[in-house]
């Protein structure tokens, strides 16, 4: 798969094939999941499956060259878009904990490319890679109260 990067800024990340330099800004810190009108907010963590098909290979971006350190899903009413978040390998040192190293060497931040996966559906590829999956989203007037469940159904019910 040929990568073509648009820089966002002087600094390159690294050289890759079919590179087109198109400097915009100083690039732009990623940030949490933001929306206009947040009616719900909360939280998801994920437990990556160690069996099948692995993200970098479920995306197309080769594993020696990339590694993948985000992943972000996001769109409108019609359509939701996924992307990654790459480290490129000429950055990562073998062993340890790399990623504080990495931004050790770049004034605390982690240079990253972020790439808009095309032709996937993302939540295809978010079940594909996952063995544990936690999301959870309470209404904003809940946001920092406690929630307690103090009871359980089905709908439609269920035959016991």
């Amino acid at each position: 798969m040929g990568v073509v990067l648009r820089s966002l800024g002087a600094k390159e990340a690294a050289p890759v094939s079919q590179q087109e330099a198109k400097s915009v800004t100083d690039g732009f810190i990623w940030r949490a999941a933001e929306v206009t009108y947040p009616d719900w907010d909360g939280t998801a963590q994920l437990d990556e499956r160690m069996t099948g098909a692995q993200l970098n290979e479920l995306v197309g971006l080769d594993s020696d060259e990339w590694m993948i350190i985000g992943l972000d899903i996001g769109g409108g009413e019609h359509r939701h878009e996924l992307r990654v978040v790459a480290v490129h390998s000429s950055l990562v040192s073998d062993g340890g904990d790399v990623l504080p190293g990495i931004a050790g060497s770049n004034r605390g931040e982690i240079p990253a490319t972020e790439f808009l996966i095309h032709d996937v559906d993302p939540y295809e590829v978010l079940q594909a890679i996952s063995h544990m999956f936690e999301f959870r989203l309470r209404l904003r007037g809940a946001r920092d109260l406690p929630i307690r469940i103090m009871s359980t159904a089905d709908v439609p019910e269920q035959e016991a």
